[in-house]
């Protein structure tokens, strides 16, 4: 390896980045994790000076920030993904708890091992996405370490580079070395395995990494099919259990649906400012047939609650910056903090109702969005979210009904499109997908109603009845 190997490499990553700014089949994440002293600042300062430097972010992470805290561990690295085009730059990424634990005297190894399982979900769930995850891992001897380190603490210039996690790190070397084994261990896979780089030698260092950024930015570019290296996402391992049947939709009386609709929204409102209710959070995903009246028991849900409390995600087709990145990334980014609530009109499940029933994503990316929609449900458990699914069941009679008295209506013919007419030919279909989607993914931590939907009154106060009876079963 020379200087003008060094030159012509990085011709040929700079030129590969354009390529893959243009072409936009995939995105890239590179991580970096080693030893202190190994050279990862060094690497990525680098390679950051050989690209052009607009078009890639670099995150490295620290402790959580309050914002942080008060979500799922993994949402914070959810906002950082890169969408198609682009690159990414991690100091460690979502290794970063997994070291920041390992100094810990409380670490558990339950907890540790249900992190690593999270991670390898995510990675399959990125390479199926075409999201080219390269992993790197520097080593370093120990001599070598404590001669840099030494240097760099030598001088004022240069001393702040040394942390404390650093320090920790060099003086439990071998503890450092059997952690940074285990989780290669059990994160490397086909699709996103791990490589190890010697940063002893600082050239040949930059130039390892170099060549397997460059093989990494030629399989995105190759529409290399990174779905079928991906390993299969495990389904929650929860016994199966069967949604609850729905009572009977039974026309209600005014007086009588006015008095219930008020004493539930009132239970509702005291649930939530209950004090406990600060340390979780509320996910309610509400789905159904165009007109089974998502929006009608929305207001009801909402018209009990502070404004500031709550938000609203109306989720339709998505938009471009949303298509060009992993799909459960617009969810993750509406993931609510602890105490408060997020309401989602549709939701995650479009991939296998929607999109599977139209033809408009294939086979396989739906077949596995049944264990990414999994995952993320447990995640959201995990912490303490109380997920309440919904499904308005309304029959073919009551849906054309509707459909015509809103196309009579001036002020709601808006509600009415030719897409709503399409999916009405296809009742069938969507009902045969709602029925294995609420079979594979109904789960005691993130359970479907199915509501009877024909009397809108009635689905309203089973709405916020249910709603209550969860809230009130997580929060004891």
């Amino acid at each position: 390896m020379s200087k003008r190997d060094l030159a012509h490499l990085r011709d040929e990553l700079l030129d590969l980045q354009f390529k893959l700014r243009e072409s936009k089949k995939a995105a890239l994440a590179l991580i970096i994790t080693g030893a202190p002293a190994a050279g990862r600042s060094e690497t990525i300062n680098e390679l950051l000076s050989w690209l052009d430097p607009k078009y890639i972010r670099v995150h490295a992470f620290g402790e959580p920030d309050v914002a942080e805290r008060r979500r799922p561990a993994m949402w914070r690295y959810w906002q950082t993904l890169p969408m198609r085009g682009r690159m990414v730059f991690y100091f460690a990424g979502w290794y970063a708890d997994l070291v920041a634990e390992a100094r810990s005297e409380e670490s558990k190894p339950s907890r540790a091992t249900r992190r690593l399982e999270t991670i390898r979900q995510l990675e399959a769930m990125l390479v199926a996405d075409d999201v080219q995850v390269l992993k790197i891992h520097l080593e370093v001897n120990r001599k070598t370490q404590g001669e840099r380190l030494k240097r760099l603490c030598s001088s004022k210039l240069t001393r702040w580079r040394v942390t404390k996690e650093d320090h920790w790190f060099a003086k439990h070397y071998a503890r450092a070395q059997r952690m940074a084994k285990r989780y290669m261990q059990h994160t490397s896979q086909p699709a996103a395995p791990w490589q190890v780089i010697d940063g002893s030698d600082e050239e040949r260092r930059l130039y390892e990494v170099a060549m397997a950024l460059k093989q990494a930015l030629l399989r995105a570019l190759d529409g290399e099919s990174s779905a079928a290296l991906a390993t299969p996402a495990k389904q929650a391992s929860e016994p199966r259990i069967k949604p609850r049947t729905p009572a009977k939709a039974t026309k209600v009386d005014d007086d009588e649906y006015e008095k219930e609709l008020e004493s539930l929204q009132g239970r509702l409102a005291l649930l939530v400012r209950r004090t406990r209710f600060r340390k979780h959070a509320l996910v309610l995903a509400f789905e159904g047939m165009d007109a089974a009246g998502k929006g009608g028991a929305i207001r009801r849900i909402t018209h009990a609650l502070d404004a500031r409390q709550y938000q609203v995600v109306p989720v339709s087709a998505p938009t471009e910056e949303e298509a060009a990145h992993p799909y459960l990334w617009r969810f993750w980014k509406h993931v609510p903090e602890c105490g408060e609530i997020a309401i989602f009109d549709r939701s995650w499940y479009g991939r296998v109702l929607v999109e599977r029933v139209r033809g408009f994503t294939p086979q396989p990316d739906w077949q596995r969005a049944y264990s990414e929609i999994a995952e993320f449900e447990q995640q959201l458990g995990e912490f303490g979210i109380v997920v309440v699914k919904f499904w308005l069941s309304v029959s073919k009679e009551e849906q054309l009904q509707r459909f015509k008295a809103r196309e009579a209506d001036q002020l709601k013919r808006f509600k009415v499109d030719e897409e709503d007419w399409k999916n009405r030919e296809l009742y069938d279909a969507y009902q045969d997908a709602a029925r294995e989607m609420m079979s594979r993914t109904h789960r005691r931590d993130a359970p479907w109603f199915i509501i009877d939907a024909d009397v809108k009154k009635h689905a309203r106060l089973e709405v916020l009845r249910a709603t209550c009876e969860e809230i009130e079963r997580r929060l004891g």
